[in-house]
């Protein structure tokens, strides 16, 4: 096994670490991951730069507020349609029952408009049980959406000829017609690993043992292939899931060439290559739209899919909104890019088997953030290529199922080829995975998350996720999975596992249960294998889990990172600067340069990770399985019927802001109970957008 692995080192020496590049030096993760492992993630969102930010914080309002009442979707479209740029339209306090959908303003570059209430508790929009449109499919109550051509074929797509180093910021196409400077969309992509052509159906999947991009299912007669399913949603062409999305801010710049555009941020994979057909597909997006600060109820109809969907869209945003008693997915995106989702509260799925929070399809860039998701079966999960999405602060709690089963389901996916260099970050949930269903995932990195491997079989949701006639979820009930195909992941000063539940600390069996980690598991009813490669290019540092109730830098705490076994240190690169220090301290954050003006003053920053102490997350007490809430994490005896709350997780979690907030509003920890009267500015402190400014004033010049 070393002599092979040897050349395959050599292979991955040359390929992440001879390019270094500006945009990989002075991260906040630096000398914690390798250069050519990570990229510049405070750039996601709808403000790129500046994390959690809205454009709209000092747009006027557009006409008069709208009062409750009774309303058409197209005729409060037709308003926000006549709404100037950057403006606002005001919905009042109250009621209002909405026939059909609303419909943003966007396409060919529209857009710059946000629909705000009057606050999540005050401003209530009820969507009747039949009339909405499709939104990408999708029976959406609001939808934003761009010209709506990616995916289906009606996009022009150029061949992407010169400029494919990682880092690289000028991009050379075959033509640069219908491209709008600070408007057009590019999404690049090219052929999965071992296939060309212009439709990319020349070659097969073949593991190359390094930078294996696969979206095919795996044959065990020959090896090739890689997912326990087909491919994924989402491609532009047959396997062509490596994908990123760019916006062009200039063409010829620096006299480039006249074919030669600037995108808006640098090139993430290492991989881009001429022989693999690369293509650049333009889109006309809708432009910095908002939904905020309201109540969005889909009143529990099956027809209601979707609160708000988006589909070919740049920096729009759902900010301070309860996205209630939908049947599928509380915000879905196909082609979106620096798309924020924030702050906000995503309550009960009304039965649909695959019922996501936030699910996205093609993705670039976009900031899932502190949010409370409660009762879906998978609360943020990529369903085909997204890259750089950073999935931050948010609590889920409930992962239902429409029927009974003793598989756990887990809160935060990726699901999809081309799900990388995806940032998870102070999270709380029973579990996160890169799966193998639909192919392989590339430098995933998690840090100071809170997984607990563990859901109760007795919470008792009505047609929910109990356990019917078993007694206890024993498929898949392990906090941290990173499946086959799964390379050069980077995992950080995570907390894992349940005390009393997680007696194993790693297995690569699949499907398996009571562990801390998963790493490297195959499936065995498609005969797809174990990856040893899974575990030999992953770093783990720094993380803490029950079963040995310490924190494991390799060996022994703090110890220099070239004393670790293999798959722990990552044994594709160089003994990384920051880690080959035992005096090595975890970075509070890998996307925020400090604590951020919405965090509550109750809740210390950061709020978990193993350097943590005196944390406020204990473990209520009673026999798993038997006494309600027993095992699950709580911040008061109040929330455990058994009266009592034990200390757990050696002090090193507290409580992130979401799920600080679920609880004070009286969430229960196993997730069960009716909607909570969720408002923003009561939970965090700091409303999501400054007061609107005062009208009818008068000046006296002296």
């Amino acid at each position: 096994m070393r002599a092979q692995r040897s050349i395959f080192v050599l292979l991955v020496l040359i390929l992440l670490w001879l390019p270094v590049f500006s945009h990989a030096q002075s991260q906040l993760w630096s000398g914690i991951i390798a250069p050519a492992r990570g990229i510049d993630w405070t750039q996601a969102g709808a403000v790129p730069g500046s994390p959690g930010s809205l454009p709209d914080a000092s747009w006027p309002q557009c006409g008069s507020t709208l009062s409750a009442g009774t309303y058409s979707g197209s005729a409060i479209s037709a308003t926000l349609k006549g709404c100037p740029a950057n403006t606002y339209y005001q919905l009042g306090p109250g009621t209002f029952n909405i026939n059909g959908t609303i419909s943003m303003p966007g396409g060919g570059g529209g857009g710059r408009v946000a629909l705000r209430g009057s606050g999540a508790t005050v401003t209530v929009l009820e969507f009747g049980a039949g009339g909405l449109s499709g939104c990408n499919g999708t029976a959406s109550a609001i939808c934003i959406s761009g010209d709506g051509a990616y995916p289906g074929g009606n996009a022009p797509a150029y061949n992407w000829t010169a400029g494919y180093s990682q880092g690289a910021t000028q991009i050379t196409l075959s033509s640069v017609s219908g491209i709008v400077v600070n408007q057009t969309m590019l999404v690049l992509n090219q052929c999965d690993t071992g296939f060309s052509g212009t439709g990319c159906t020349t070659g097969a999947s073949v593991d190359n043992g390094n930078y294996f991009v696969c979206s095919t299912l795996y044959n065990p007669s020959n090896g090739q292939g890689c997912g326990a399913n087909g491919p994924d949603t989402g491609a532009w062409r047959s396997n062509d899931f490596q994908q990123e999305i760019v916006q062009v801010t200039a063409i010829n710049q620096g006299g480039c060439g006249s074919t030669c555009v600037t995108i808006s941020h640098p090139l993430f994979h290492p991989n881009w290559a001429s022989g693999q057909a690369p293509q650049a597909v333009l889109i006309q997006p809708a432009l910095q739209d908002g939904v905020e600060n309201m109540t969005i109820d889909g009143v529990s109809s099956t027809n209601n899919q979707t609160a708000v969907g988006m589909q070919d869209a740049w920096e729009c945003w759902v900010s301070g909104v309860t996205m209630s008693n939908f049947y599928e997915f509380a915000v879905y995106g196909m082609a979106v890019a620096h798309i924020t989702v924030q702050n906000s509260y995503a309550y009960h799925s009304n039965g649909h088997p695959d019922a996501y929070g936030v699910r996205f399809t093609v993705g670039d860039s976009d900031l899932f953030q502190n949010n409370i998701i409660q009762q879906w079966k998978n609360s943020f999960a990529c369903d085909g290529p997204c890259v750089g999405e950073v999935i931050a602060y948010n609590f889920s709690v409930d992962q239902i199922v429409p029927g009974p089963s003793d598989q756990m389901w887990g809160s935060y996916w990726t699901h999809s080829a081309g799900d990388n260099f995806m940032l998870r970050e102070g999270d709380a949930g029973n579990q996160a995975q890169d799966d193998n269903v639909h192919g392989t995932h590339l430098n995933q990195t998690s840090l100071r998350n809170f997984f607990w491997g563990f859901e109760s079989c007795i919470n008792g949701t009505t047609g929910g996720s109990n356990c019917g006639s078993n007694t206890v979820k024993d498929q898949s009930s392990t906090a941290f999975v990173e499946s086959s195909g799964v390379r050069y992941a980077n995992n950080v000063g995570n907390v894992l596992g349940t005390p009393g539940f997680t007696t194993t600390y790693q297995t690569a069996a699949p499907f398996s249960a009571y562990a801390a980690w998963n790493i490297g598991g195959g499936n065995g009813g498609m005969g797809l294998p174990t990856d040893p490669l899974v575990g030999s290019t992953m770093l783990r540092w720094g993380n803490w889990d029950t079963v040995n109730a310490a924190t494991l830098f390799c060996t022994a705490p703090k110890a220099p990172i070239a004393a670790c076994p293999e798959d722990d240190r990552g044994d594709t690169a160089p003994v990384y600067p920051g880690l080959s220090n035992p005096s090595t301290t975890i970075p509070a954050s890998f996307y925020l340069n400090s604590k951020p003006s919405w965090w509550p003053t109750a809740v210390p920053y950061p709020p978990i990770g193993p350097d943590v102490s005196g944390g406020n997350v204990g473990q209520c007490s009673g026999t798993i399985d038997t006494t309600a809430q027993a095992g699950l994490p709580a911040t008061s005896k109040s929330q455990c019927p058994a009266g009592a709350l034990n200390p757990a997780w050696a002090g090193h979690v507290n409580a992130n802001p979401a799920m600080n907030c679920y609880l004070t509003l009286g969430g229960l920890p196993d997730g069960t109970g009716s909607i909570l009267a969720f408002d923003p500015i009561a939970c965090y402190g700091d409303p999501p957008l400054p007061p609107a400014p005062p009208t009818a004033l008068s000046a006296v010049v002296e």
